[in-house]
């Protein structure tokens, strides 16, 4: 096969990190680095920018094995390449940003803290609706969970995010009792990362839809709905760290949810996409069953997205 002169780019730059090489029909084939079978077994198809080990079943983006193994300069490259991620213009998009002044708010004033010692009476019925979904005291004190029993957020749980420098800059009220709107939140923008004070960029986040599916995955953050445009401040944040991401949204939004995917897997982000056809959300599940969902979960490329997209 001839091969364009952006693809012999390309190609150079995963020569350069596993290796020789052979064509075979429209295919290279490379050493695994996954499970370094002494074959060259792993197909690398440049037209959809995908891989595949035939021996240890491993795959993916093409993205996914530049970042895993490549230097920085590999990574640069092939970002530029794929024109996956525009370096200069993404580098002015977070100097902007940090010139913005930073959202900040004021919790209710009548807000209690549950974290308190000698709690009034009112806050039994709040305590007992965050037993019935599974948080208790060192879910209340790690998130600094409180609620209110009178004024505009009355009868509501209200659960607050911090920024990096421990500024309350958003709060979801959810209410306790049975009162028809179930979420009564703050005027204020929701291009926020919440509770970015308590993630862990170093380690796997996982993305989910609301701040009780959140609650049951240690380090994850709710996206405060189903969807995750590329100019918000997450996305942008995702892009920049490239941690392993997981995102397991409600079984409702299965379309929402590969859009979301399809646009990380663009930038060369390492994604999983967790399995909610079988549960009502995850906040509905056990910690030990959300973790699990990990276990199960399958790493998303340009050719499943379809697959699952069409299955569905």
């Amino acid at each position: 096969m001839t091969w364009t002169v952006g693809s012999n780019k390309k190609i150079k730059v995963v020569a350069n990190i596993l290796g020789s090489y052979y064509n075979s029909k429209d295919e290279l084939l490379f050493h695994c680095p996954f499970c370094k079978h002494h074959k060259k077994k792993l197909s690398i198809n440049l037209d959809k920018s995908v891989f595949k080990c035939w021996v240890c079943d491993t795959k993916g983006s093409i993205s996914y094995i530049i970042r895993r193994f490549g230097a920085s300069q590999d990574k640069h490259q092939w970002a530029l390449l794929n024109q996956e991620l525009d370096m200069s213009s993404i580098e002015l998009i977070f100097e902007e940003q940090k010139e913005e002044s930073a959202q900040t708010i004021k919790l209710p004033k009548e807000y209690v803290c549950l974290a308190k010692k000698n709690l009034p009476h009112s806050a039994n019925e709040a305590l007992f609706y965050l037993a019935s979904r599974g948080v208790f005291s060192k879910d209340i004190i790690y998130y600094k969970i409180g609620y209110c029993a009178t004024g505009g957020y009355r009868n509501r749980i209200i659960i607050p995010s911090f920024d990096d420098d421990g500024s309350c800059n958003y709060f979801v009220a959810r209410s306790y009792t049975r009162d028809w709107l179930k979420y009564k939140n703050p005027p204020v923008s929701k291009n926020i990362i919440f509770n970015s004070l308590l993630i862990d960029w170093q380690s796997p986040v996982t993305l989910v839809e609301g701040v009780f599916d959140a609650l049951k995955i240690y380090n994850s953050i709710p996206l405060l709905g189903s969807t995750l445009r590329e100019n918000t401040k997450l996305f942008q944040k995702l892009a920049l760290m490239q941690p392993k991401i997981y995102i397991g949204l409600d079984r409702d939004a299965v379309s929402k949810s590969l859009k979301v995917i399809s646009s990380m897997v663009e930038y060369g982000l390492e994604v999983y996409r967790l399995n909610t056809s079988e549960i009502e959300d995850i906040g509905s599940i056990s910690r030990f069953e959300a973790e699990q969902l990990k276990e199960t979960s399958l790493i998303m490329n340009t050719e499943n997205i379809f697959d699952i997209y069409w299955s569905n």
